[in-house]
């Protein structure tokens, strides 16, 4: 194969697909090189964002096929149970393994995927960039990078880090109300914020996930909390696993002449909640009326939003100061915010009235804390 590009892409990932399924959509005579370290797309991945009027349709606008949509979403901890219908907006799971498929299948024509080529290093030259891998090295005049790492300088915030491991499970009897989310059902721990995500895909099946925000996450004790979990819902079959760790930070990308970075690494998960598909649709879609050249690349650079930033500095240190104050802070605000400026407002979607809502809706004194704290 040729080793000559006219831009490499490092990781066949959501931030990366979804932004090539758009931007090559007319530019067939550009040459694009995707290197994966993975031997194919796997089976542990999915993605959840909120839908509904004010919000790009996700699956419409990168034609896709969601598993599973929720009109009603409970919270519950302390002894409190808050549960809302959301209608006309809605709770979308995607699955990971359907959706890169989705996506690659919309570029496969346009680009090369090069599967099990883990990164040795990268070089950034005067005229170009220079990739080695394990299966060769690559020349080209620009770089995608959707590689997760951050550096310290790129930090803008606290920094607290979101475990889970989940179970896709299939019980025996009638356990789920399929028509209800559970997003977050509160554990007691003093040191960090623990939660249980029960997504159900029917009476029988469900995602359960078992969650930490935590300062330095511990994924052998978080295993042994999720079986511990995973036995009240009797006996049960275990059809997929997923697990992993996300950023909760503000992230500034480093700039660079001939590198863009995208993703995890380009602060495209939402700081105070982890998500990030909708952050990449918004962002891909602000760009969309550019034309990807080999010469523009760098105008494509991630934006954050400076005010909702604001709101999700305070937030963090929140959470990571008073950790056994979360479940109050999450519960308050689900039940006394309307459910439109909320789920707007964790889309990165919000009005003025949105954030007003969203503000009079926020425990004072705790957020109060948080703002006047010196990092």
């Amino acid at each position: 194969m040729k080793n000559e590009y006219d831009i490499t892409v490092i990781g066949a990932g959501l931030s990366s697909l979804m932004f090539l399924s758009k931007m090559l959509k007319n530019k067939p005579n550009l040459s694009v090189l995707i290197l994966e370290q993975k031997k194919m797309i796997d089976h542990s991945q999915s993605f959840c964002v909120w839908e509904g009027p004010g919000l790009i349709d996700i699956e419409k606008e990168f034609k896709l096929k969601s598993k599973h949509r929720w009109n009603e979403i409970l919270i519950e901890g302390n002894g409190k149970k808050i549960k809302k219908d959301i209608h006309p907006y809605r709770y979308v799971y995607h699955d990971g393994y359907t959706t890169l498929k989705l996506l690659s299948s919309q570029i496969k024509s346009k680009m090369k995927i090069l599967y099990s080529a883990k990164v040795k290093k990268v070089t950034e030259l005067d005229k170009n960039i220079q990739v080695s891998t394990s299966k060769g090295n690559f020349i080209s005049e620009y770089l995608i990078d959707s590689r997760p790492k951050v550096e310290k300088d790129e930090v803008k915030s606290e920094y607290i880090q979101q475990a889970f491991i989940g179970s896709e499970i299939e019980v025996t009897s009638n356990y789920f109300n399929k028509f209800e989310a559970t997003i977050m059902s509160f554990s007691k721990n003093k040191s960090e914020t623990e939660f249980i995500y029960q997504l159900p895909f029917s009476k029988k099946r469900a995602l359960i996930e078992t969650t930490l925000f935590s300062n330095n996450p511990n994924l052998k004790k978080l295993q042994t909390k999720h079986a511990k979990n995973l036995k009240k819902y009797g006996s049960y079959k275990i059809l997929r696993k997923e697990k992993g760790i996300i950023p909760m930070a503000l992230i500034e990308a480093q700039r660079s002449k001939r590198i863009i970075k995208i993703g995890t690494g380009a602060g495209m998960v939402r700081a105070s909640s982890g998500y990030s598909m909708r952050k990449i649709a918004n962002w891909i879609t602000e760009c969309k009326e550019k034309t990807l050249t080999k010469n523009n690349l760098l105008s494509f650079s991630y934006s954050p939003n400076p005010l909702l930033d604001f709101f999700d500095k305070i937030f963090l240190r929140v959470i990571k100061d008073h950790p056994n104050k979360s479940p109050d802070l999450f519960i308050n605000l689900f039940r006394k915010s309307n459910h439109k400026s909320f789920i707007k407002f964790l889309s990165d979607k919000p009005s003025w009235l949105d954030i007003i809502n969203i503000i009079m809706s926020m425990p004072k004194c705790l957020m109060f804390k948080g703002l006047f704290k010196k990092k």
